[in-house]
């Protein structure tokens, strides 16, 4: 059961990549018709689909990825984006300041090792289930079902890990983040300097304007 919900989020996040690749390069029935291939392709065990051999070698995938290439392969479909400008935004900035200091501190650069609280810490899910509250206070809805998403799936059992950190962030989803804001502030610095309406990265992202269509 547990692997085949990392092979689901995998071949998510296969499909969410090709359906990006392939915007520009085809029509949107024949965009559908090879994502519902590749979805199939992707979900048959080792060694036959593609997703098996990533998780082989890149290991699994978050909760998080998982949700965020959902929203990503809806958009590239109906051509609409449930997850607002701001909200995108803050999800991906909880996430690098998230990454820059779990990373660094779980190799040694402090004496308190942040992957060993994953073990079932009740402390940091308490700390969690709070910030996500705290999240949905301030209307950052994204970050907060992130948060309890990848809470109630590790209550679940439902990845291979057993450790919370691995349902909440990954290094490939933190390098999209990283380069989703990039992009983003690359994107305002042009508007701005066009001196015309304000064209951001999410702007793109949600199918506002003529280029993501």
């Amino acid at each position: 059961m547990t692997m085949t919900i990392d092979l689901l989020i995998a071949a998510l996040v296969l499909v969410a990549v090709q359906l990006r690749m392939t915007v520009a390069l085809m029509p949107e029935k024949a965009r559908i018709v090879l994502a519902v291939v590749v979805f199939a392709w992707c979900m048959l065990p080792y060694p036959w689909g593609p997703a098996a051999w990533v998780l082989s070698y890149l290991a699994s995938f978050s909760v998080a990825s998982g949700l965020l290439a959902v929203l990503a392969i809806k958009h590239r479909i109906v051509g609409y984006y449930w997850l607002p400008v701001n909200q995108l935004r803050g999800a991906c900035v909880l996430l690098v300041v998230l990454a820059l200091w779990f990373y660094p501190a779980s190799m040694g650069s402090t004496y308190l090792d942040p992957y060993s609280l994953g073990y079932g810490n009740f402390t940091l899910s308490t700390t969690l289930l709070l910030l996500g509250l705290f999240a949905w206070v301030l209307k950052a809805y994204a970050s907060c079902i992130i948060l309890v998403a990848a809470q109630l799936a590790f209550r679940l059992d439902l990845l291979a890990s057993d450790n919370l950190w691995d349902y909440l962030i990954d290094p490939w989803l933190v390098c999209w983040a990283a380069g989703w804001l990039i992009r983003d502030r690359l994107l305002q610095s042009r508007a701005n300097k066009d001196g015309g309406q304000s064209v951001t990265g999410a702007d793109d992202d949600a199918g506002q304007s003529d280029a993501a269509r």
